[in-house]
């Protein structure tokens, strides 16, 4: 079995064994959230020769440095690596704000400590002092200083609901570099967007339609934000006010389950999805939320015609 050196100890990696597991499993605490090599959470440094796959995504001056994803690296020999310098891999931020959105979503506002570059619709890692880690999408337009987040509570969610439950202004917590594909381009400028948001994955669309707002596009952009019940929805009065002061904008408020009411839509979203009507050849789509609603989305979108390439995703793990 392959060997694993960290901190000047040694530990056996057992076979296919990643990394982050192999030190987990002896003790060790490395940051980390979704172990599928999306989040980065779990970066560290070796200076050994790696398998290759476990630098997927990152920069390349990442690369060149030896940072790798611990939960995507299976040593194939003797390997030497490091927990690297916070500051480089992380950003400092402090909490400034929470504001209730609903019964069970709220906002959370963190300031960086520096000048921070991302796009709408991107999220970033939420590290808390202990170590604990988990994904947020950005919420604002491209170019805030402060960075907002929909951060819905989840039962026994030891980071949602200390983000619920506790006041936290003035605390201190780091973030990762920006990930994900669901923000605007120069490509998308002559294009229609159709915007599919489920619960929480309102908030990376909310940012891309600030920014809209912003770059002053007349495109049609059409929203669906669907969630179980009428109550699990949010924003809605702020997007109506929206929608009727830029024509643009079209918005669908979506739940599942409960009495009908009016200016909502009860019914299933996928169905909804597939019955309206769009230009599938000139239409960008976004869809982001419950990973399993997401993934049946997808498949829908791209049998009705629309090319995969114009259909971008974030699946909420």
């Amino acid at each position: 079995m392959a060997k694993i050196i960290f901190e000047n100890e040694i530990y056996e990696s057992n076979e296919n064994e990643s990394v982050l597991d192999c030190l987990i499993r002896n003790g060790k605490m490395i940051t980390h959230s979704c172990k599928n090599g999306i989040c980065q959470s779990c970066i560290l440094k070796s200076s050994s020769r790696l398998s290759g796959g476990s630098q997927k995504g990152l920069s390349q001056a990442k690369k060149n440095a030896g940072f790798f994803l611990s939960c995507q690296e299976i040593a194939i020999g003797d390997l030497e690596v490091y927990q690297p310098e916070a500051s480089i891999v992380f950003m400092e931020s402090m909490i400034v704000d929470q504001q209730s959105l609903s019964d069970s979503v709220v906002k959370v506002t963190i300031r960086p400590s520096k000048d921070f570059n991302y796009r709408a619709g991107q999220f970033v890692n939420l590290i808390r002092k202990d170590g604990l880690c988990r994904s947020y999408s950005i919420a604002n337009k491209t170019g805030d200083r402060d960075l907002t987040f929909h951060v819905r509570r989840v039962p026994n969610g030891e980071m949602s609901n200390w983000l619920f439950d506790k006041v936290l202004k003035g605390e201190s917590v780091r973030i990762t570099d920006p990930l994900g594909d669901c923000y605007l381009s120069p490509e998308m400028d002559d294009r229609d967007l159709l915007l599919i948001g489920v619960g929480t994955g309102l908030a990376p669309l909310y940012g891309v339609i600030q920014d809209c707002l912003c770059l002053g596009r007349t495109r049609r952009v059409t929203l669906f934000h669907g969630g179980l019940t009428e109550k699990s929805l949010y924003l809605v009065s702020e997007i109506r006010e929206l929608a009727r002061e830029n024509p643009f904008l079209n918005y669908w408020p979506v739940y599942l389950n409960g009495e009908g009411r009016e200016g909502f839509i009860k019914g299933d979203l996928v169905q909804l999805v597939k019955d309206f009507a769009y230009d599938k050849a000139n239409t960008v789509v976004m869809i982001c939320g419950d990973p399993i609603l997401v993934k049946k989305l997808k498949q829908e979108i791209f049998l009705a015609g629309v090319s995969a390439k114009n259909i971008l995703s974030d699946p909420f793990g």
